[in-house]
């Protein structure tokens, strides 16, 4: 990491430079071109060859061409090989915000980056927690720590405030997030020392096994969680459906009655529209009248009207015969 940091801060340095008088200087420009192109394009490769080949990670011997990259990490999830990814994208853009002139406009993109990066990296150590052991979580976890509270305290150092108590306390701030770093990068190879190989590997080993216990309590719990949640949603679709049914029934039911009623109210009108005077009429007035006849009479006089058909029909027969 530090040889790639390095490469790529001189050569974004040389870019800006400007100064392409000489053919010495063009053909280092044309190598801090390639220099750049690799740094940026090789990160890439490597992350997504890890990732590709992910399923392989797991067994021994496989894992081995790629420990440079993943050592200590846990492999049995994949968002913990973000880490390898994370340190190549800091570096990069931390070695391309140094060489920012310090007149530029855009100077506090160093510190604001660099602050921000290192916060996001403390999150990501505090809810994945991606190394094998505890302790290793624990030793990264605190050295971030350490060098955020030293860009603060460089940040309240500088020329940000003129105060000189302000500046002093930054001071003291940052002799000691120096101190803590080295004091704990020495305690942490002292203990790996005294502890030895083996040990470290049981370690390893024990805290596999605890994580792959918790995870699969994790996602039993979840599956309970989502099931719960389900069967709730079910059940608060099920309640208006059932009001619905019972509002249906109701308004079946009125209808029934309503109709039952109104079958009633019409066989009464009925034997009231039978029981209408119908007074008697003059033969004069017959097409005039205003009242409603009777069917009775209505089909009497459909009969005597055929009758009446039928009886000139038998006579002009009889006359025809006689003719």
């Amino acid at each position: 990491m530090l040889v790639y940091f390095d490469t790529t801060f001189l050569a974004v340095m040389k870019i800006f430079e400007g100064n392409n008088s000489t053919s010495g200087r063009k053909v280092a420009l044309i190598i801090s071109y390639f220099v750049l192109m690799i740094n940026l394009v090789l990160p890439i490769i490597l992350v997504a060859l890890v990732f590709k080949r992910f399923e392989i990670l797991k067994i021994k011997e496989a894992k081995q061409s790629f420990n440079t990259m993943i050592v200590r990490i846990d492999k049995n999830a994949k968002i913990r090989l973000i880490v390898p990814a994370y340190f190549f994208f800091r570096r990069l853009i931390t070695a391309c915000l140094l060489t920012l002139p310090i007149d530029n406009t855009f100077i506090f993109l160093q510190y604001v980056f660099i602050l921000m990066s290192s916060h996001t990296f403390v999150l990501y150590l505090v809810a994945i927690k991606p190394y094998q052991t505890v302790g290793i979580n624990w030793y990264v976890l605190a050295n971030e720590t350490f060098y955020s509270t030293l860009i603060i305290a460089m940040f309240i150092f500088s020329d940000a405030t003129p105060e000189l108590r302000i500046k002093f306390g930054a001071a003291i701030a940052l002799i000691t997030s120096l101190v803590l770093i080295v004091v704990s990068n020495m305690l942490m190879n002292i203990i790996y020392i005294i502890r030895g190989k083996s040990k470290l590997k049981k370690d390893i080993y024990r805290e596999k096994k605890k994580r792959a216990e918790n995870e699969a309590l994790e996602r039993a719990e979840d599956e309970d969680r989502k099931l719960r949640r389900k069967r709730e949603e079910e059940e608060f679709m099920r309640l208006p459906d059932e009001t619905l049914t019972g509002q249906t029934v109701i308004d079946t039911t009125e209808m029934t009655n309503y109709k039952n009623f109104s079958t009633e109210q019409k066989l009464k009108g009925n034997k009231n529209t039978d029981d209408v005077f119908t007074p008697q009429e003059n033969e004069d007035d017959e097409p005039k009248s205003r009242y409603r006849k009777k069917k009775g009479d209505m089909a009497d006089e459909v009969t005597d009207g055929t009758l009446e058909a039928k009886q000139k029909r038998k006579r002009r027969k009889h006359h025809r015969k006689e003719n």
